[in-house]
């Protein structure tokens, strides 16, 4: 962007409308510090000096500074300037872009589902990318050019509007809707056993945004309350039964993020104002129908090896007791989506984090050689030596190691794309491992006809405990999407184990996780706080160094995708 020319910030707007309403001023932060120099202290000094006094008392007991110390108080920071035109002028060029690409496709002829629908052709990688950057362009002028108070208004509205939303999809509302055409409020409340009035008051707010689209019909005047519904190009996304992968996404983000930030007020009351982190304090132990038994001390000394962590999430769920994944066993509907949500990411994000997985590659850039590409191609000669070597000894009775042990893995994504990838890589010399019910389905999909993980040895298997002997030694622990559901405490006593479970002759972990971006963005800082509901964090370059040389490992190469807000720890025993 070019240097600015003509700079714009919120302040100037509101400089002088003859409205001196205090909602609509600009109000100085009251957090910058204000420290006094030596040359203010020498100033005020004097100022005591030549007046024979320096602070007066006021009739009220008051103390009131000088003047002189007053004004030269540090100025409060301002944001970056902001050149309004030239980016009204940016936000006009893509805009013209994006009409041209629309008007350069074909139209889908009248009779096909996609006209009926009126669905357009899925948009190509260029569009959606024009598309977000018109989109991003559109909110920071809106932001750097509305009053104060309307940004804030329109947080407040959000708020609204997410439970507005959550409820509908709740009651599965969005799902009674036709995809063309409309349904009237009162069927609508019919249809999903609710208060007409009730239904109506949402399904208007919802209009407001522009999730729904609300219309009278002819007859009914123009005048008064839309009486029916009809979808916008938002709410279809949140039809359970024609997009079930983005509704799950979206129960999720509401079942992680909304419930837990609702409780912050309490939580950081009950815990004290820190980042979650284990607590010995007595808790209440229920039995399997949710009734209270007993009491004990759940924590570092337990004999687990795992503390117990208060979360945002399990006090949100009205759980406090119960570890976020004990919360979602509780509530199966829930955790079903959000394995659905879990393998919505794995099919449809980039990079580390899904996409092709970074198995055949990853377009992070390593932090110390930018030229040096992640892959784990390597393993597939592993896996070819591996395959000489029992060609030679198919006679003598050895133990075969395993290759590959994908920990916490979940349903298998990732080791279903490797497999899929490297050929050379053997079913049997995989293991997958994650709790008893999660391997239990994972099961139950292979038995039902899912062949891409058939013959990998799944293991229930709780990670904060020692491998087990048929999973030591493995040329590869894969951690991916793990640590960033714990605190650095939890997480180091995560990777002491796979530590302990390297062999002496070689063997790696790879970490695959979201990353904490150095600049700030939206969508990074609510995976965070998301993050931090749940009793964990994103990490940055040094918090993930920090975490491997707590555990007594080396990291011998990191990765970062800045774009995919992800990254790639690569690390080994320290003494090896």
């Amino acid at each position: 962007m070019a240097d600015p020319k003509f700079n714009l910030s919120v302040s100037t707007l509101e400089i002088d409308h003859n409205n001196n309403n205090s909602e609509d001023m600009e109000l100085p932060s009251l957090f910058v510090p204000t420290p006094a120099t030596e040359s203010e202290n020498e100033s005020s000094s004097e100022s005591q000096h030549e007046s024979g006094h320096g602070n007066t008392m006021r009739n009220d007991g008051e103390l009131e500074t000088d003047k002189a110390a007053a004004s030269a108080a540090t100025p409060t920071p301002s944001a970056p300037p902001f050149d309004l035109v030239e980016a009204a002028e940016a936000l006009l060029a893509d805009a013209k872009k994006l009409k041209a690409t629309l008007d350069s496709k074909p139209t889908p002829p009248c009779s096909s589902p996609e006209s009926a629908n009126h669905a357009p052709l899925p948009p190509s990688p260029e569009e959606i990318a024009l598309r977000q950057r018109i989109a991003k362009l559109g909110k920071k002028i809106a932001f750097e050019t509305a009053p104060p108070m309307d940004s804030l208004k329109s947080d407040w509205v959000t708020i609204a509007d997410v439970a507005a939303w959550n409820i509908f999809l709740h009651w599965r509302a969005f799902d009674h809707i036709p995809l063309t055409g409309s349904i009237s409020i009162a069927d609508l409340a019919r249809a999903i056993n609710a208060d007409e009035s009730l239904v109506s008051r949402i399904a208007c707010m919802l209009i407001s945004t522009g999730k729904l689209i609300g219309s009278r019909l002819d007859g009914e005047g123009k005048q008064g309350p839309p009486t029916h519904v009809s979808h916008s190009r938002i709410s279809r996304l949140l039809c359970t039964n024609t997009s079930p992968a983005t509704a799950a996404l979206a129960i999720v983000s509401f079942g992680n993020g909304m419930k837990g930030f609702a409780k912050w007020p309490e939580y950081f009351s009950t815990y004290d104002r820190q980042e979650p982190h284990p607590s010995d304090n007595e808790i209440l132990v229920h039995d399997s129908n949710g009734i209270v038994v007993t009491t004990k001390r759940r924590g570092a000394q337990d004999g687990t090896n795992k503390s117990y962590i208060p979360t945002p999430f399990s006090l949100g769920w009205g759980h406090p007791a119960l570890a976020p994944w004990e919360v979602k066993a509780r509530y199966p509907e829930y955790a079903r989506h959000f394995e659905m949500a879990m393998a919505a990411k794995d099919k449809g994000a980039q990079g580390a984090l899904g996409g092709d997985l970074g198995v055949g590659g990853y377009r992070g850039i390593n932090s110390v050689y930018p030229a040096k590409k992640f892959s784990l191609t390597w393993l597939a000669e592993v896996a070819m030596r591996e395959l000489e070597l029992y060609g030679r000894l198919r006679d003598t009775d050895i133990y075969w190691k395993p290759l590959v042990v994908d920990v916490g893995g979940g349903l298998g994504h990732f080791l279903a794309n490797l497999l899929a990838k490297f050929p050379e890589v053997k079913p049997g010399n995989c293991i997958l491992q994650d709790r008893p019910e999660v391997i239990a389905q994972v099961a139950k999909n292979i038995e039902g006809g899912d062949e891409k993980l058939k013959g990998v040895k799944t293991m229930a298997h709780d990670f904060f405990q020692p491998q087990p002997a048929e999973a030591k030694g493995a040329a590869v622990y894969v951690v991916r999407r793990v640590l960033l559901d714990y605190c650095d405490e939890q997480a180091v006593w995560i990777l002491k184990h796979l530590r302990c479970a390297l062999g002496n002759l070689g063997g790696r972990i790879v970490i695959m996780e979201g990353v904490l971006l150095d600049k700030p963005t939206p969508e990074n800082r609510l995976v965070d706080m998301v993050m931090m509901n749940l009793g964990g964090k994103l990490r940055n370059e040094e918090g993930y160094r920090k975490l491997c040389k707590e555990a007594g490992l080396k990291v011998t190469g990191y990765w970062v995708d800045v774009e995919g807000a992800s990254c790639v720890v690569e690390c080994v025993k320290e003494d090896s």
